[in-house]
């Protein structure tokens, strides 16, 4: 599986043998059931993830209600951004909701990873704009469109996250109750 991220990280750079065992070096494979919390609210958060397989989510609570602010599948990064970068505790929850095989760089090593090859600066930075995008794309969903549209802008860019996420997740993370989702996907469906 590791081989298949080495393979798509070199789509973005050319990856030369001494990175790449570095990579492997530094890259610890986690397999986890699903309802596994690899992160919580007051937890520093230590690693960068790499889905490789599987699917997660990330939120958090407030006023006793679980908000879903991401989904991350094959290929996405995982990262609490704040808690990791400033080294603080972060304010997020980040769950497995399905089986799932994932990759992970500490901190240190990633750092190291910097200073040792130039080359994966780039690579890092390419895979943080699009991780910048899609919570770009989240902001403007939730601020500039109608719930409907929030539910089609998923059926057509992310219509996997239909099949694979329960319902409650995906009304929290389009900022709707559930009543409201099952409203406008029976609109839909007529």
């Amino acid at each position: 599986m590791l081989q298949d991220f080495l393979r798509y990280i070199n789509t973005i750079y050319p990856v030369d043998e001494a990175l790449k065992n570095n990579l492997i070096q530094r890259t610890e494979i986690i397999e986890l059931p699903r309802k596994t919390h690899i992160l919580r609210d007051g937890q520093r958060p230590d690693y960068v993830w790499m889905v490789l397989s599987g699917m997660l989510r990330a939120y958090y609570i407030k006023d006793g209600l679980e908000i879903c602010s991401s989904f991350m599948q094959e290929r996405h990064l995982i990262v609490s951004v704040n808690g990791f970068y400033s080294r603080t505790p972060g304010y997020e929850y980040i769950e497995t909701l399905e089986d799932s095989i994932l990759a992970r760089i500490h901190y240190d090593s990633l750092q190291q990873l910097y200073r040792e090859h130039l080359e994966f600066n780039f690579i890092v930075r390419v895979l943080t704009e699009s991780y910048t995008m899609l919570g770009e794309e989240r902001l403007f969903l939730l601020r500039k469109q109608t719930a409907e549209e929030r539910y089609q802008h998923i059926l057509q860019h992310e219509p996997e996250l239909i099949q694979r996420v329960p319902l409650k997740y995906i009304a929290s993370f389009l900022g709707m109750n559930l009543e409201t989702l099952s409203r406008i996907r029976k609109k839909i469906s007529e």
